[in-house]
C-alpha cells in the first residue's frame, strides 16, 4: 500500500513539477517579449505607461502562466520537500534559456550554456532521490 501512495505521489510530482517549469518558462518568455514592447517609464507619464501594460496582451498571459507557476509550486511544498522541490524547478532556467536564444534570439555566451549544463547536472543528481523524506499530512486537520 506504501509503495502505491509512493508510486502516485511521485506521477503527482513530475506532472506538476513539468506544469511549473513549462509555465514558468513560458510565463518569463511573454513578459520579457510584453516589457520589450513597453514605452521608456521615464520618457512617459505614470497613466500611460499603466494603460499601455494593460493593452499589452503578452504581459496578462504572462501575469496568467507566472500564476499558474505558483500555485504548482504552493502544491508542491503540501507533499514534497522543499528540498526536492527548489531544485528541480530550477529546470524552468534551462528552458528559460533556450527559450531566450532561440525565441527571442538573444545571444547567450559559452559561459552562460556551462551554467546551464550546471543547472542541468544539479536537477539530474536531485531528480534521482525520494520525492519526500519525511510524513506529510495526507489531509487538513478540522
Amino acid at each position: 500500500m506504501a509503495n502505491g501512495l509512493t508510486n502516485q505521489r511521485t506521477r503527482r510530482t513530475i506532472i506538476f513539477l513539468s506544469v511549473a517549469v513549462i509555465a514558468n518558462s513560458l510565463g518569463n518568455l511573454l513578459l520579457a517579449l510584453g516589457m520589450s514592447r513597453m514605452p521608456n517609464f521615464a520618457q512617459v507619464d505614470l497613466t500611460h505607461y499603466l494603460s499601455s501594460i494593460l493593452h499589452n496582451p503578452f504581459l496578462p498571459a504572462g501575469a496568467a502562466l507566472s500564476a499558474t507557476y505558483a500555485i504548482c509550486q504552493l502544491s508542491l511544498f503540501s507533499w514534497a520537500d522543499l528540498s526536492f522541490v527548489v531544485p528541480c524547478l530550477a529546470s524552468s532556467y534551462v528552458v528559460s534559456t533556450l527559450l531566450a536564444e532561440f525565441v527571442i534570439g538573444e545571444q547567450v555566451e559559452l559561459v552562460r550554456w556551462c551554467g546551464v549544463l550546471l543547472i542541468c547536472f544539479g536537477v539530474m543528481l536531485v531528480a534521482k532521490t525520494p520525492v519526500s523524506t519525511k510524513p506529510h499530512s495526507t489531509g487538513a486537520s478540522s
